[in-house]
């Protein structure tokens, strides 16, 4: 005996399904926007926090693209971590960047106390939580827009088959 059957078409769903992934892509790009921006921001943050004396440190912090969304924030000076962090006696790691860090400690041949001057990870920490909201806003005013979308709609008909 045959099961009862009902299968619903929608003509015109190939057109739909090219306008989403078309929405999809400018969601995408619309994101990318704001992490390059967010790391930008984060570059002059950082350079602006920098102590310095002779503007190597500062002009060593740089952004580069390292893949699809994604970034990074780099400060090229083989100094940077103990600025960052600081040195001997007067290291202050903040708390969660503990493993990071580590790799950047000494052997303890010679020892020289230098304080901790903050930079990137502050401005990372300022920036990050700013590009979260911004995105999360983003994709809410994407999937608003997606749903409202004036235009003809690519739906044709729905055909009971």
């Amino acid at each position: 005996m045959a099961r009862p059957f009902i299968g619903i078409r929608l003509d015109g769903a190939k057109g739909l399904i090219k306008d989403l992934k078309k929405v999809q892509k400018e969601v995408k790009r619309n994101i990318e926007a704001e992490i390059e921006d967010t790391a930008k921001m984060i570059v002059a943050a950082a350079q602006a926090d920098v102590p310095s004396k002779t503007g190597a440190l500062r002009n060593s912090i740089k952004w580069r693209k390292i893949g699809e969304l994604r970034y990074e924030i780099v400060a090229e000076e083989h100094y940077a971590p103990y600025v960052e962090f600081g040195t001997g006696k007067l290291v202050v790691v903040p708390k969660g960047l503990e493993d990071y860090a580590i790799q950047f400690k000494g052997l303890g041949i010679k020892e020289v106390n230098l304080h901790a001057h903050p930079y990137l990870f502050p401005a990372y920490e300022r920036h990050r939580v700013e590009l979260v909201r911004r995105i999360k806003a983003l994709l809410e005013i994407e999937r608003y827009i997606s749903v409202t979308r004036p235009g003809p709609s690519n739906i044709t008909g729905v055909t009971t088959i």
